[in-house]
């Protein structure tokens, strides 16, 4: 297929990849609108009533360990030896801190919804917003076309449990720095450019133009 690029004319290869410039950046732009969205999300979730059972839990656990500093004062070792053994306190800390995360997953599951599932839905190629930006689609091996709306769903949830809710679990918020680097690895050790989600659902990454059932 021949393509004219600013008055001369180039040969595209059918469904060829697109250089791992375009892949980073498709893939940071998607993963800094998702950060932008949980972290908002996030935010508006803690004031909800669906906060009320970690709003009540942090402030016990909080009181508790006041109560401990204010006897002990200065004295770190044994503040941390009695709060280690104070059963209320660990049980409060300890909801705190699951409720804490499952609100956060709620917010990661509209975040990433909204990015991978209904951006992909709503437009011909099912790329993301990054992919749209930089002229990338994702293709289907199997049935040569465009991906179909079950794979748009599959990779969703791969992303979700497996990069995003797993990786949070360990390291936080830095999963967002985390997950970007390990993508680029598993691409760069893939000939086919191809992440593990990618292998998992059947899918490669291609230059849009290059698709002669589109263009």
């Amino acid at each position: 297929m021949e393509k004219e690029v600013r008055g001369r004319v180039i040969e595209i290869e059918p469904n060829s990849k697109p250089y791992l410039l375009k892949r980073l950046i498709a893939d940071g732009s998607d993963t800094a609108l998702i950060f932008m969205l949980f972290m908002v999300l996030s935010l508006l979730v803690m004031k909800t009533p669906l906060a009320s059972t970690y709003d009540a839990q942090y402030a016990r656990y909080m009181e508790i360990q006041d109560q401990v500093v204010a006897e002990y004062g200065n004295d770190a070792e044994k503040i941390s030896e009695v709060l280690n053994a104070h059963e209320e306190y660990q049980y409060a800390r300890f909801a705190a801190n699951l409720h804490s995360y499952l609100l956060k997953v709620l917010a990661a599951v509209i975040a990433e919804a909204l990015v991978l599932v209904l951006v992909p839905l709503l437009n011909r190629d099912r790329s993301t917003p990054g992919k749209l930006l930089t002229g990338i689609m994702p293709f289907s091996e199997k049935r040569q076309s465009r991906i179909s709306w079950k794979q748009v769903v599959g990779r969703f949830l791969f992303v979700l449990i497996l990069d995003s809710l797993f990786w949070y679990l360990l390291t936080g918020i830095l999963t967002f720095l985390l997950i970007p680097v390990l993508r680029l690895v598993e691409v760069l050790l893939s000939k086919k450019d191809k992440t593990i989600c990618d292998f998992v659902s059947g899918v490669m990454m291609i230059e849009k133009v290059s698709y002669d059932g589109i263009n």
